[in-house]
């Protein structure tokens, strides 16, 4: 689609989107020591704004009776081969795209692990369960009234992942990290929505990412060990990865989980040979 037949909303979401690359971008190259941190805040600010101009103007509901005027789309810094940062609208592509991911995926059980989307809260926000009465309305709207409480942003992103819901989810964890770019559980996080939606490279970056942050990140080291496992095919990594994880304190279900997926991994590490 070019400028020029493009819908007033499109060019919105495009500007929204291209700001939210940006501004991941930049948090990376920051963190990598490539741009310092006081040059970038002016860059981050620029950003922030575009985003935002665009979004205000997309809930107003943009083309509805008039067309306000589209936000200047600020310059970019020089792009880097750090994949994570990718467009929302790129994100709904690869969501469309695909195939059923199976049960195992999709199961949750209470307080555990799975090889799939199960997570442990750690953010200390009350855990949203999918299954609750209130609606992913309502759970939007306490977290727009709350914007700097990182935590129930990522409860909320948890809970559109445990349903399977990825663009909001990505949208949250964005956001999350846009306010707190050494979150450790959003990275975490962050990182196994990549691995569900078959970005194997980014997901492993943004793991790593979390446990250089907080190496004790219970979630973080999951997510680690089982895309080594399923996802790298390095079943040592994994092993070395569980072995952190069975060091500290797990209740008995999760314990059986690490143990489980463990004992898979030693299978594959023997095959191998």
């Amino acid at each position: 689609m070019t400028a020029s037949t493009a819908t007033p909303r499109a060019q919105l979401h495009e500007l929204a989107d291209q700001a939210v690359r940006d501004i991941v971008e930049l948090d990376a190259q920051v963190a990598a020591g490539e741009i310092p941190a006081a040059a970038a805040e002016p860059l981050r600010h620029r950003y922030e704004a575009t985003a935002d101009q665009a979004l205000r103007a997309l809930d107003a509901g943009a083309g509805a009776g008039h067309e306000p005027a589209a936000p200047v789309e600020p310059a970019r810094p020089g792009r880097r081969a750090w994949t994570l940062a990718y467009s929302l609208a790129g994100v709904a592509v690869l969501v469309a795209g695909l195939v059923l991911l199976p049960d195992s995926v999709l199961t949750r059980p209470t307080g555990g692990f799975v090889t799939g989307n199960e997570v442990m809260t750690a953010s200390g926000a009350p855990p949203l369960d999918p299954t609750a009465r209130i609606t992913d309305t309502q759970l939007e709207q306490v977290v727009a009234a709350n914007p700097g409480v990182v935590g129930m942003r990522l409860a909320l992103a948890d809970r559109y992942v445990a349903e399977g819901t990825y663009d909001p989810a990505m949208r949250h964890y964005l956001d999350a990290l846009r306010r707190e770019p050494r979150n450790a559980e959003g990275l975490a996080h962050l990182g196994w929505l990549l691995w569900l939606i078959r970005q194997e490279g980014p997901a492993w970056d943004s793991v790593n990412q979390a446990l250089a942050v907080d190496p004790t990140q219970q979630d973080g080291l999951w997510f680690r060990a089982v895309i080594a496992l399923d996802g790298r095919n390095d079943p040592a990594t994994a092993l070395a990865t569980l072995a952190q994880l069975q060091r500290q304190t797990l209740a008995p279900e999760v314990a059986a989980q690490v143990q489980q997926l463990a004992d898979t991994a030693r299978g594959r590490a023997g095959g191998s040979r």
